[in-house]
């Protein structure tokens, strides 16, 4: 099987599993919106940010380091999973100590233990075995779909439950910490055998990591930076709005396109020797990106309010204002991580955490300017998006930085599919104008709803088919054929 191949199939396995996943995930969500009140998603997303940023401060870049070498022996794969654990127990202990003045400054003195009980996390998922890292460097992905299959499953009603019986974001954190044993519990039922604790290459590692790791802090906190300004300025309720409809909002992302594309770092290592092929498979994977995640947002300007009456019900009415904004940061991030992918394939770790210094600074300032003069959090919300995109044709063209040539038939597609995706805006516009969508059944505008996705599922295909057959062109045939057998081979395993 050739690496393309490979790791296309691998793409779409990783993919499928957050698929399944996020349809249970989708149900749960369903169900807990009419639950919990949006307070209650304000407060588990304080904890969340707060909880991630000390993993982020405890992360010694293990994948990262394990994937992206040519060779790896069982001492520097045991090093890696050893320092992690180190990092982490500490991380956790330090989350312990300084509960109070975290929840302080958010505001929100109750969460003290909230922030103490939820650090057990970090330590229980570092102890989950090494040979997910070595799996994912062999492009096997097969025992990881159904380990994370299994662990979502039962995550999912456990969640509905506790929140039934508890009321409160509790629920989300006792969930986290069982779905974390469980998964530490089917690790080491693949791998077999425990690993050995040993810090002999601990140095190596570190001068690998040390780059991501300031990388990483400063993403995290570039990332969630915006989250952080609306539960210093607004209300719990209107940050519960701003989270979930961030969540919607990066839900392709995180659970389709991001597990896709997941291999591509495993993938590019093997082009390190040569730019230009680089080049071109970064480009095929920006291609691939944007034939879905352009139309996908089109999709969700015309149908917001539709989708967050639909998941979350009808006190989420902030949500579905901030969706249509909020959708942009889904394509920002998706092209975001295969431009970073391909700067990091050349070795140019410290450039990238350049310019994640630079764009936390710019972001954090004009949120922080905006947010002092207004009360208005849509216009946060445009002003995280535009920062967003403004850094990311940053980041591509200093990925395609000596071969425009590739740079500028990215962008062709993003036109051709803007192009198709208003087409299909103004049609579907028009069409809910003459039925007056407004007075209809719920139901029945969902139908259109679905109807509409057909159509312009159909629009992107025939963008694809008019690129691979009219204008032969090298992406659009890459993906029509990879798509092919993809689909086919997808079957095959499901039969099995």
């Amino acid at each position: 099987m050739t690496v393309t191949r490979k790791v296309l199939n691998s793409a779409i396995l990783s993919a499928s599993a957050k698929v399944i996943g996020k349809m249970l995930g989708l149900v749960s969500t369903m169900l807990l919106a009419r639950i919990l009140a949006p307070e209650e998603f304000g407060y588990i997303a304080i904890v969340s940010i707060a909880l991630y940023f000390f993993d982020i401060l405890s992360h010694a870049a293990s994948e990262q380091y394990v994937i992206q070498k040519k060779t790896i022996t069982r001492v520097e794969l045991y090093t890696a999973w050893s320092a992690n654990l180190v990092l982490k127990l500490l991380i956790s202990l330090v989350i312990c100590v300084s509960a109070p003045w975290v929840a302080l400054f958010f505001d929100r003195p109750e969460l003290t233990n909230a922030f103490r009980i939820s650090s057990l996390i970090l330590p229980i998922q570092a102890l989950k075995s090494p040979i997910y890292l070595l799996l994912k460097r062999q492009l096997n992905f097969t025992p990881l779909f159904w380990s994370s299959l299994i662990e979502r499953a039962l995550a999912v009603p456990l969640v509905i439950a506790l929140a039934f019986v508890l009321k409160s974001f509790w629920a989300f954190i006792i969930t986290d910490i069982v779905a974390s044993l469980l998964a530490v519990f089917i690790s080491y039922f693949i791998a077999r055998k425990p690993p050995k604790f040993t810090l002999s290459r601990v140095n190596e590692q570190w001068n690998f990591s040390k780059w991501m790791l300031g990388k990483s802090v400063v993403g995290y906190m570039r990332s969630q930076s915006d989250t952080v300004v609306v539960s210093k300025f607004f209300s719990g309720g209107a940050l519960g709005n701003y989270h979930m409809a961030r969540e919607l909002a990066m839900m392709p992302a995180h659970f389709l396109l991001g597990p896709a594309i997941e291999p591509l770092l495993s993938a590019f290592k093997n082009d390190k020797e040569s730019i230009h092929e680089l080049h071109n498979n970064v480009a095929f994977s920006l291609v691939s990106v944007i034939v879905v995640a352009i139309p996908l947002c089109f999709f969700v300007w015309q149908w917001a309010a539709e989708v967050v009456l639909l998941l979350l019900g009808s006190d989420w009415e902030m949500a579905a204002e901030l969706l249509p904004i909020l959708i942009l940061l889904f394509l920002y991030w998706t092209v975001m991580q295969v431009g970073e992918t391909a700067l990091l394939a050349q070795g140019k770790v410290k450039l990238l955490f350049l310019i994640d210094c630079l764009t936390l600074i710019v972001v954090v300032v004009g949120l922080l300017i905006i947010a002092s003069k207004t009360s208005d959090l849509l216009s946060l919300a445009w002003a995280r998006a535009g920062f967003g995109i403004l850094f990311c044709i940053v980041v591509l063209c200093l990925a395609f930085k000596g071969n425009q040539r590739q740079l500028l038939q990215v962008l062709f597609y993003c036109i051709a599919m803007t192009l198709v995706s208003s087409i299909w805006l103004f049609s579907v516009k028009s069409m809910v104008e003459v039925l007056d969508l407004a007075d209809m059944n719920f139901i029945l505008s969902i139908v259109i709803m679905l109807f509409s996705l057909v159509m312009l599922i159909f629009a992107t295909v025939s963008v694809v088919f008019i690129g691979a057959k009219g204008f032969k062109n090298y992406h659009a045939r890459r993906i029509e054929m990879i798509f092919g057998s993809s689909l086919g081979n997808f079957f095959k395993i499901n039969r099995r």
